[in-house]
C-alpha cells in the first residue's frame, strides 16, 4: 500500500467516522469538545476536497502511464466524501439510544433545546446556546396519562423539573399546585427564533 493511499484512507475514515459518531460525542464529552469536533470535520472536509483536486492534477500529469492503482486514492476519497455528505446508506447511530416517540422544543432568543422521549424509557435534552453553550441532560422517565415523571442522570435544567405535565401542547412544571409553562412546545422545532 502506497503512502498516498494510506493518507487518503486515514483522512477519509476520520471524516466519515466523526460524522457518523456525532450522537455519541455530542453527549460525551459534549460542551466545548463539540465545537472542536465540528472544527475537525470542517478541516477534514477541506483537506479531502483539496487532496481530490491534487489527485486529479496528478492523474492528468501521469496520463501516459496510467494504471488502475493510481485511481484508488481518488476513488476512495470521493466515495467517502460523498458518503459523509449524503449518507446514502442511511446510517443513523442515534437509533441505538432508542426510537423517538415524543418530541418537544424550546426556542429562546439566544438558545434552543430539543426534548426527546425514547421507546427504551430514556429521555435526552440537547440544549445549545450562544458562545458555544452545548449541554446534554439524560435520564429515565415514566409517563402516566399527561404527566411525565423523570429521573435525571445529570443535573436538572433551570426551567424544568422532575415532574412535567403536558397541557395545551406545552410542557408545564408544577409550582405550588399551579402549572407553570416551561416554554417547551410539543412537536418538531419550527425555527421561530
Amino acid at each position: 500500500m502506497t503512502r498516498n493511499l494510506k493518507i487518503s484512507l486515514v483522512i477519509s475514515i476520520l471524516f466519515v467516522g466523526l460524522i457518523r459518531l456525532t450522537p455519541i460525542w455530542e453527549r460525551k464529552p459534549g460542551g466545548l469538545w463539540t465545537l472542536l469536533f465540528f472544527l475537525a470535520i470542517a478541516i477534514l472536509f477541506f483537506w479531502l476536497t483539496i487532496k481530490i483536486i491534487k489527485e486529479i492534477f496528478r492523474l492528468i500529469r501521469q496520463r501516459k502511464a496510467l494504471t488502475y492503482k493510481l485511481f484508488f486514492p481518488i476513488t476512495i476519497m470521493t466515495l467517502f466524501l460523498l458518503d459523509g455528505i449524503y449518507n446514502p446508506m442511511k446510517i443513523d447511530i442515534d437509533k441505538m439510544y432508542g426510537n423517538v416517540i415524543f418530541r418537544a422544543c424550546y426556542e429562546g432568543t439566544q438558545n434552543q433545546a430539543t426534548f426527546k422521549l425514547r421507546d427504551t424509557g430514556k429521555f435526552d435534552i440537547h440544549w445549545t446556546g450562544v458562545f458555544f453553550a452545548d449541554n446534554y441532560y439524560t435520564g429515565n422517565y415514566k409517563m402516566k396519562e399527561d404527566t411525565l415523571f423523570m429521573k435525571f442522570d445529570t443535573k436538572i435544567p433551570n426551567v424544568l423539573d422532575d415532574t412535567l405535565v403536558i397541557k395545551n401542547e406545552y410542557l408545564c412544571r408544577i409550582e405550588s399546585d399551579t402549572l407553570v409553562s416551561t416554554f417547551f412546545y410539543v412537536g418538531e422545532c419550527k425555527g421561530l427564533n
